[in-house]
C-alpha cells in the first residue's frame, strides 16, 4: 500500500463511521486529512461520505490552487484556511447532523460545562453568520473564527471542528451532536439544565482530562 492509499483508506473510513452514526446523509459535509506540510486530502466534490471510496478524494495543495485526483469538495478552501491557520489542526470534519443543523438555524448557544464529554472533547466553540458554502468569503471567517475556537457553528448550515487526529475528532463531533440534542430535548420537555461551576470546569481541566487542540 502506497502512502496516498493509506491516507485515502483512513479518509474512507472517516466517511463511512460519519454515516454509520447518522452524523452525515447524502451528499452533505466534507472531511479531509493534512498530508505534509504543503498538502492535504479531501473528499470529492459530491460525494457520500458514507460511501466514500478512494476515487472520491483529492489531494489538494495548501498555499496553492490545483488539486490531484477527483474534483474536490466546494468546501475545499475552508478546509485549506483552517490548515493554513492552525499548523496543529491534522483532519478537519464539517457535517450538518440533525441537532447539531437545528442548532446552527437557530440562536441557541452551545454550553461547554454540562457534563464530563463536554467538557473534555467540544474545546471553545465560535459562531460565524451564514456565508455562501463554497465561497473565500466563508473560508476567511472560518479562519478567523479557528485563530481562538475549536468548533465553529456555521449559521443555517451546520459544524466544522478539527482535531489532531482521527479518533479526537470524531468524539469531538459527537460531543458536539450530543450537546446539541441536550439543549433541544431539553427545551422540548422544559427542563432546567445544570451547568456545572467555573472553578469545577477550570479543575477537572488543570487536572489534564480536557484535551484543547
Amino acid at each position: 500500500m502506497t502512502e496516498l492509499s493509506s491516507w485515502q483508506k483512513q479518509l474512507c473510513e472517516l466517511g463511512h463511521y460519519l454515516g454509520e452514526r447518522g452524523l452525515a446523509w447524502g451528499t452533505s459535509g466534507n472531511i479531509s486529512l493534512r498530508v505534509d506540510e504543503e498538502r492535504f486530502l479531501i473528499s470529492a466534490s459530491g460525494a457520500w461520505l458514507g460511501t466514500l471510496t478512494p476515487e472520491q478524494t483529492a489531494l489538494c495543495y495548501l498555499h496553492e490552487e490545483g488539486f490531484a485526483g477527483a474534483r474536490p469538495s466546494v468546501e475545499t478552501p475552508m478546509h485549506r484556511a483552517i490548515y493554513r491557520t492552525r499548523p496543529d489542526a491534522q483532519v478537519v470534519v464539517h457535517v450538518s447532523p440533525p441537532y447539531s443543523t437545528l442548532v446552527a438555524c437557530s440562536s441557541l448557544e452551545v454550553p461547554t460545562d454540562l457534563n464530563i464529554e463536554n467538557i473534555f472533547y467540544l474545546g471553545s466553540i465560535a459562531r460565524v453568520p451564514y456565508i455562501q458554502p463554497g465561497t473565500q468569503q466563508l473560508a476567511d471567517a472560518v479562519a478567523e473564527a479557528v485563530r481562538e475556537h475549536e468548533t465553529i457553528i456555521l449559521s443555517n448550515h451546520g459544524v466544522i471542528t478539527f482535531h489532531r487526529s482521527i479518533p479526537d475528532v470524531l468524539m469531538r463531533v459527537e460531543s458536539f451532536e450530543m450537546s446539541c440534542r441536550i439543549i433541544v430535548m431539553a427545551r422540548m420537555a422544559d427542563i432546567p439544565l445544570n451547568h456545572l461551576s467555573a472553578e469545577l470546569v477550570e479543575a477537572l481541566r488543570s487536572a489534564g482530562g480536557y484535551r484543547p487542540v
